[in-house]
């Protein structure tokens, strides 16, 4: 059909509805399992920490767990029609374009998880923690909130604009490798993507050992401390987070080149 190469907006949200369709008992038992798993959790943490010695960085280093945790293996299953050959030649046959199938993913896999799980976290764990402050009152800092703490970090100078973005991009990119890998590996996405990054960035770390070593460069010291165009922390770290950017684009582009492959 020509029409399924034209990217169409209906079509991207009759595929979400379908979706929905299909997978909203796995999601309501899902989500309801996640709940009850996190609310015993939090429990068991806050009883080893005698209530009273639990903090909002605590709630903070619980939610990171999750959030990196869940969300690399969330991440890692997409596309889940081409685990099996069947499934994927009656994917790739959907009335639905290619672009489509692959924003689909893309929002459902990353955006929204990234949007919604610090969100229900919040509130499982505010409820979890109003729950447990009222049968043991000493249990005081029960309330979890993310502003006080990028107040305090903000506060203390630990993060400017450009360290930001390369937090961002951070986040990003380990979402995004896992999504890459789901896109180009069949069988076991997760652990072959986990592979790979590590071999390549094993590759690097020798190449540059070697490369220190063999021109050294330990003992080579610049004019005003500069190298190439960089010559302060700042502009080291508007550097590095160009390049991590870039790299997200690239593993995005290998992404949809690999989902094209599979149509072809």
């Amino acid at each position: 059909m020509q029409t399924n190469h034209q990217f169409s907006f209906q079509r991207l949200l009759l595929l979400g509805k379908q979706s929905f369709i299909i997978n909203k008992k796995l999601i309501g038992i899902s989500l309801a399992g996640f709940t009850g798993i996190l609310f015993l959790l939090l429990l068991f943490f806050q009883f080893n920490a005698n209530f009273q010695d639990w903090r909002n960085q605590n709630y903070l280093a619980t939610f990171a767990f999750f959030f990196f945790g869940l969300g690399i293996i969330y991440t890692s299953l997409s596309f889940p029609a081409f685990r099996s050959k069947e499934k994927s030649m009656a994917y790739l046959m959907l009335p639905v374009s290619l672009t489509e199938k692959f924003v689909f993913e893309l929002l459902n896999r990353i955006v929204v998880f990234i949007f919604l799980m610090p969100v229900f976290f919040w509130l499982v764990a505010n409820i979890e923690g109003m729950v447990v402050h009222s049968f043991i009152p000493e249990f005081i800092n029960y309330k979890f909130s993310y502003w006080d703490i990028f107040t305090e970090m903000d506060n203390q100078g630990k993060i400017d604009g450009w360290t930001k973005a390369i937090f961002v991009q951070g986040i990003l990119f380990v979402f995004i490798s896992a999504f890459t890998g789901a896109c180009h590996f069949s069988k076991s996405p997760l652990l072959k993507t986990m592979f790979t990054i590590s071999i390549i960035a094993a590759g690097y770390a020798l190449f540059t050992y070697l490369l220190v070593k063999g021109l050294n460069l330990s003992a080579f010291h610049p004019a005003n401390d500069r190298i190439l165009f960089v010559d302060s922390k700042n502009s080291a770290l508007a550097t590095f987070a160009i390049l991590s950017t870039m790299v997200n684009l690239c593993l995005l582009t290998i992404a949809w080149f690999g989902l094209k492959e599979k149509e072809v």
